[in-house]
């Protein structure tokens, strides 16, 4: 495939996901994944892309679109993909805002969007445990490996550091970047 048509395609394939990713970047995670691994990124890059976007500034849905790009037909394809994830958000906005405040108090959009809600947190759960699973887990291990050899399916270290993070996070309110960057130290040293 040329890259003219490579790139057409990724302008195809992210225009597709942001036409349909409500819920935010998170959400879209799950079906960027998907398209990803179809344009041949593996799920360990995947999480690469979630720990960048720690420390890389923007929303996650335009630096997961502009990663999976690059990564498969590099900058011409990461333009290709970002412009294909912000086109919808940018032309559904525009057009919508003429008409919002003629249905904001219309009740079947008001009930279209509560069933929109947990199907987004659905989605960005599925994208948390697909990135938790190929992170935490040794390698050819799973959640099914963990019940007949738990002590052989799981990093203790990775494991410790995620349940770390998140309680430091959920409870205390730590910074999120100090927690990006203190897991990035430990794991610096630790994971040599």
């Amino acid at each position: 495939m040329t890259l003219f048509f490579a790139c057409l395609n990724l302008l195809y394939v992210f225009f597709k996901i942001g036409i349909v990713g409500f819920g935010g970047g998170y959400a879209m995670l799950s079906m960027i994944m998907v398209e990803g691994q179809k344009l041949g990124v593996s799920v360990a890059q995947m999480a690469d892309l979630n720990a960048l976007d720690m420390v890389v500034p923007g929303p996650i849905a335009i630096n997961a679109a502009t990663y999976v790009g690059y990564l498969s037909s590099g900058f011409w394809g990461s333009l290709a993909a970002t412009i294909g994830v912000s086109l919808p958000s940018l032309l559904i906005v525009t057009l919508l805002m003429r008409f919002i405040a003629k249905y904001k108090e219309n009740h079947i959009l008001n009930d279209c969007l509560s069933g929109i809600r947990p199907a987004a947190v659905g989605l960005i759960a599925a994208a948390a445990w697909t990135i938790a699973e190929g992170i935490l887990f040794h390698e050819g291990k799973s959640l099914f490996t963990l019940v007949s050899d738990p002590l052989g399916s799981i990093s203790f270290l990775l494991g410790g550091i995620f349940l770390a993070t998140a309680v430091l996070n959920i409870r205390f309110k730590a910074n999120p970047i100090l927690l990006t960057v203190a897991a990035g130290v430990i794991g610096a040293i630790f994971l040599r």
